[in-house]
């Protein structure tokens, strides 16, 4: 695979650090098509130091830059108009409508989520039983769940055995009892 213009550009300006520089010049030693385009790279390169133009070739265009903005931009005009005085220019058509059609969307939001129909907020809010009234309620016990303390080992693996898991006891030591 060829290297792109980008990594010639950066290994002509000797910018490339190693390992990419040793690759590339590897990949150069072999590939015509990448030496020809350093090539070219290096005749436009040195086609554009070859083009800059002296202090004095920029000298009577630089003295009439600097007269335009000393007049018009630095000038005493300049410090007269204040912030205050300036005018902006907006266009109030698109923000206005933009403002109009978020206040329609809200409005016809909250029309349907807080609409007085049962029906309709059952629709919107799934799960949500209107009206609220004993059968609909279910009450919990203030008694403490049993810990696991109160159930035998004979109890606690049955109960795995019924949910599916596989139980492997070991035994490793035996207490006499006294």
């Amino acid at each position: 695979m060829c290297v792109d213009d980008q990594l010639l550009n950066t290994y002509l300006d000797q910018e490339l650090k190693e390992p990419w520089k040793t690759q590339v010049e590897e990949h150069l030693s072999y590939c015509n098509a990448c030496r020809l385009r350093l090539s070219s790279l290096k005749e436009i390169q040195s086609r554009l130091a070859s083009a800059t133009l002296s202090d004095d070739e920029i000298a009577p265009s630089k003295e009439r830059v600097l007269t335009y903005f000393e007049k018009n931009r630095f000038g005493e005009q300049a410090n007269k108009h204040l912030f205050w005085h300036k005018r902006v220019q907006v266009k109030l058509a698109p923000a206005i409508l933009t403002s109009a059609a978020a206040f329609v969307v809200v409005f016809i939001a909250s029309f349907v989520l807080f609409s007085s129909n049962p029906q309709q907020r059952q629709e919107i809010l799934p799960g949500v039983a209107d009206p609220i009234d004993s059968t609909h309620i279910r009450q919990v016990s203030d008694s403490p769940r049993p810990s696991l303390d109160s159930f035998s080992l004979e109890q606690i693996v049955n109960h795995l055995d019924k949910l599916g898991y596989a139980v492997k006891l070991e035994l490793k030591a035996i207490t006499p009892l006294e």
